[in-house]
């Protein structure tokens, strides 16, 4: 295991699982970004909470980190910290989880008493051209591997990419035959060898010169540690991000 991978992720789910960190409102539907896509500038998370209220006009903001890491990297105290995020939300009365990352769906959808909804079958029924920031440059569409067996949420992708009108393509491994990230149950920590072998072969079919977009920031995360260009489908729909960092998680924290 990389030890500084390991160390950053300790400390990573250490801060997740503090006091104040997580963040759940009152009410039955949640919008849960994820921990990567927290970092994203509070404007775009808005817009989609935007969005979201035309199903269900109730939803709210809710932060924090669904575990995963700590499933795979730190199981001694992972029964501890799904059990704390299990009681926070039904304490709260949560009933419904709207989710945008794939790794959150999977690792909530474990928690008992709660209806996870992917959010890209929302977004593709209720957007319209013109909440769209119609995005410019040449792209490539990455369907993350939790989804390999999700054909709604891969065909609410390609309904959004629709809608952008940008200049998409798809490589010869999609869909069902996605190539994974090297990322998966957080491979990049525990075999960063074999993550990285998988990354590069993913990326062979990846032409430099097209921006690398995709429903998962974890395996966009991944390819710029290649030095790649990268767009999540989110910043697609209402433009790109400023800065990603802690920073952007802090300011959503305070306001929920």
């Amino acid at each position: 295991m990389a030890k500084a991978s390991y160390l950053g992720m300790a400390l990573h789910q250490s801060l997740s699982f503090a006091p104040g960190m997580l963040r759940i409102p009152k009410t039955q539907g949640i919008f849960w970004p994820g921990c990567a896509l927290l970092n994203l500038d509070g404007a775009i998370l808005e817009k989609t909470l935007e969005i979201l209220r035309r199903e269900e006009p109730e939803i709210r903001l809710a932060c924090g980190c669904c575990g995963q890491p700590t499933v795979f990297l730190f199981p001694k105290k992972a029964a501890v910290r799904q059990d704390k995020l299990a009681k926070t939300l039904k304490k709260q009365g949560v009933q419904r989880i709207y989710t945008a990352c794939p790794n959150c769906t999977l690792q909530l959808g474990q928690l008992e008493g709660f209806t996870i909804v992917p959010i890209w079958p929302v977004l593709a029924k209720h957007l319209t051209k013109a909440d769209i920031a119609a995005p410019e440059g040449s792209f490539i569409w990455h369907d993350p591997c939790p989804t390999r067996q999700e054909p709604e949420q891969q065909a609410a992708a390609r309904v959004l990419l629709a809608l952008c009108g940008c200049d998409c393509c798809q490589p010869e491994h999609t869909g069902c035959q996605t190539r994974c990230c090297g990322n998966f149950h957080m491979l990049a920590a525990t075999n960063p060898e074999k993550s990285a072998k998988m990354r590069r072969f993913c990326l062979e079919e990846f032409p430099r010169e097209r921006t690398i977009a995709s429903s998962c920031e974890g395996c966009l995360g991944a390819f710029r540690s290649e030095g790649r260009n990268t767009r999540h489908l989110l910043e697609l729909l209402f433009g790109q991000s400023q800065r990603r960092g802690w920073g952007n998680r802090f300011s959503a924290t305070r306001k929920v």
